[in-house]
């Protein structure tokens, strides 16, 4: 079972795991609040408004996939990070997929985004399924590329008019990395 434990920037300490079933209400809580905090999210406030039980079954979905993986950062038993991805359902396309995450932004900077990339690809050499892990990211967040560069993700594409805030139209890049247990 995927399971870490890093040092974060600020001295604190953090554990990278499977969200669980049992998670749902916690999960619910923290999207609720991180949702808010920035426009670079494919969600907004508001946006994941579904009972528990739902997410509940959410959860079970991805522990039951051998091409999925939902995991959380968490801080002294709190929810800080999340990433998920999601694995194609086609046969001919079940060696890929697209990961979105988020960090409660008072817990920005400190590596919490890195150690869930770090975990997503070491789970994704060790599948025996995903070669390839996709992302689109709007182009003005600079902070978000160069964490994606950084791990090699490349830019592969503009998709125009990916995100809408509040009337407004951003571009994302279309970004990949390809795997090779």
């Amino acid at each position: 079972m995927l399971r870490k434990k890093i040092e974060l920037r600020n001295g604190q300490r953090a554990t990278i795991r499977p969200a669980k079933p049992e998670d749902a209400g916690s999960v619910l809580d923290y999207l609720n609040c991180v949702f808010g905090e920035t426009d670079y999210l494919a969600f907004g406030k508001g946006d994941l408004d579904w009972p528990i039980e739902k997410e509940r079954k959410f959860i079970e979905g991805y522990l039951d996939s051998d091409n999925k993986l939902l995991i959380v950062a968490l801080v002294r038993q709190s929810i800080v990070g999340t990433l998920g991805f999601t694995g194609d359902e086609k046969t001919r396309l079940r060696h890929t997929g697209e990961f979105g995450m988020a960090v409660l932004r008072k817990h920005w900077g400190l590596g919490i985004g890195a150690a869930l990339i770090e975990c997503m690809i070491e789970w994704a050499k060790s599948s025996g399924v995903v070669r390839k892990i996709n992302l689109r990211v709007r182009v003005d967040n600079q902070r978000a590329l160069s964490l994606y560069e950084r791990f090699g993700f490349v830019r592969e594409g503009v998709v125009r008019r990916q995100f809408a805030v509040v009337d407004k139209f951003f571009d994302a890049y279309f970004m990949g990395l390809e795997i090779d247990p």
